[in-house]
This record gives C-alpha cells, sequence and structure tokens, in this order.
C-alpha cells in the first residue's frame, strides 16, 4: 500500500503579499504546507502538485515556490500546468536538467509507476498532449514492469457537463489520450489532476478520474454557467490518496480559511 497527498493550483505570486481574486495565494499554500508538516496524522509517501503552482510564468515567484515547498518534511512531485513554465519547474522545482520539449517524466513508488504529461494547449486554457508524448506514454505502459500504473496531468481528462468546463479546461484530444491507455487498464489504478479548481472525482471508460481543490479558491460548478464564476465560500482543499494493486482510494479534505495579513 502506498499514501499520497494530493494538492493543486497554488497560483503563487512573485512575492509572499500577492492576491490574488481576495486571497492571498502565498498564505494559504503555506498554510497548506504547515499543516502538512506538523498536522497530518500519517507519514505521506510523497506530496503530489498537479499544477499551477505559479499565478505566471515567472522567475521570482518560481524561486519563493521553490523556497516554500522545500519545507515539506516529504518528497514533492509537480506536474506543469498552464500558468507554469516548464524550464523553471525543471530547474526549481523539479531539479531535472535542461532540455527542450514538453515536461514529462515517470517515477516509481515501491511497485507503482507514476507517469506525468504535460498537458498544456496551444489555446489556452484548453489542454492538448502532443503525439509525441502519447507515443512515449504508450510506450512507457508496455514496457513497465510495475504491477500498477498511475497518470498525472494538469488538465481535465473527461467531461463534467459543465459548460464553460468542457469547453475551455479538457484535454482536447482526450479520445486519443484514452485510446492509449485503454489496453492498460486493468493495471490503471488512477489519472491524477488539477486546472479545475474543485475537488472532483469520476470515471471514464472505467478509469478513476480524481482532481484536488485549488489551495486558495475554487470555481462554482453549476451545469449551466458559460464562464468562470469562483466559489468564494468554498475551503481550501486536498486529496488524500490510498492505493493498493486492487483498489484506489480518495477522500477530499478542506482547511479552514485563513485570515488574509494584507
Amino acid at each position: 500500500m502506498i499514501r499520497f497527498v494530493h494538492i493543486s493550483d497554488t497560483h503563487l505570486g512573485t512575492t509572499p503579499n500577492h492576491i490574488q481574486y481576495g486571497r492571498n495565494t502565498y498564505q494559504d499554500a503555506k498554510a497548506m504546507v504547515d499543516f502538512i508538516n506538523h498536522d497530518l496524522e500519517f507519514d505521506p509517501d510523497f506530496v503530489l502538485h498537479t499544477g499551477d503552482v505559479l499565478n505566471e510564468p515567472d522567475a521570482n515567484a518560481s524561486k519563493l515556490a521553490a523556497d516554500l515547498f522545500k519545507t515539506l518534511r516529504f518528497p514533492a512531485r509537480y506536474v506543469v500546468g498552464n500558468h507554469d513554465d516548464r524550464d523553471l519547474m525543471r530547474a526549481d522545482l523539479l531539479g531535472h536538467p535542461p532540455t527542450d520539449g514538453p515536461l514529462c517524466y515517470d517515477f516509481h513508488v515501491e511497485d507503482f509507476h507514476f507517469i506525468a504529461l504535460d498537458s498544456r494547449g496551444e489555446i489556452d486554457p484548453q489542454g492538448f498532449i502532443s503525439a509525441d508524448q502519447l507515443d512515449w506514454l504508450g510506450q512507457t505502459c508496455r514496457e513497465s514492469n510495475a504491477q500498477s500504473l498511475v497518470i498525472l496531468v494538469h488538465h481535465l481528462p473527461l467531461h463534467l457537463g459543465v459548460k464553460w468546463i468542457d469547453r475551455d479546461m479538457r484535454i482536447m484530444n482526450d479520445d486519443a489520450f484514452f485510446d492509449v491507455l485503454l489496453p492498460h487498464r486493468e493495471r490503471l489504478r488512477g489519472i491524477f489532476f488539477g486546472h479545475i479548481h474543485r475537488a472532483t472525482t469520476g470515471f471514464r471508460d472505467g478509469i478513476l478520474c480524481s482532481a484536488s481543490a485549488s489551495t486558495f479558491m475554487q470555481f462554482e460548478m453549476n451545469p449551466d454557467d458559460e464562464k468562470a464564476q469562483f466559489d468564494v465560500n468554498a475551503p481550501a482543499g486536498y486529496a488524500i490518496v490510498t492505493m493498493t494493486h486492487q483498489q484506489t482510494t480518495v477522500t477530499h479534505q478542506t482547511l479552514p480559511r485563513q485570515v488574509i495579513k494584507e
């Protein structure tokens, strides 16, 4: 069995005083880090951040994020979001050597093989997974000797039935994505993502798809919404993911709102 904490969409600015939609995103992210370090009642194998670490792809924001998340007592893994910069994430958060192209990589925890993809699309905020990545994903799944596979992306991999989210926030070539995954469905323990700022879990083709809430602000999820609206009363959130090779459980949790100090 493995267990990890899933967080997403911290949207850190260039200074600790950055305010986004009425929230100090740094204070909210720090509250999450402090909670994981001191109040979480178990030791996770790692912390997963599924993207939009930053609000803008800025070097100062990236350094601020790196300094904050380095204080985590547990290993952290990151997926690049549409607000992030691939090169900054490689250098500051992942410690990967500089390289061109999408930020995709894989890692193992015990006999679980995690595969992180770069779903940034050319039309923001839509997602898209390049043909080269799909080829790499298929090859990686086929060649993996791990008993279980887990996929990590930023963008939404399935339809939610919310007009603006299905139009603007999905992986737009989702059919091609699932065509690659379906031969490996029996070994897939889930797809974990962010971007939609709301704790959400669904299934497509029998494959679990689960998003963590944002650490600072959640979107409303009314089916007929034509544009993004924030639910200012919804608390910050995270998820606890527990996996065996037979099942995956996701428990969505919330944190009390922190007082903003202007």
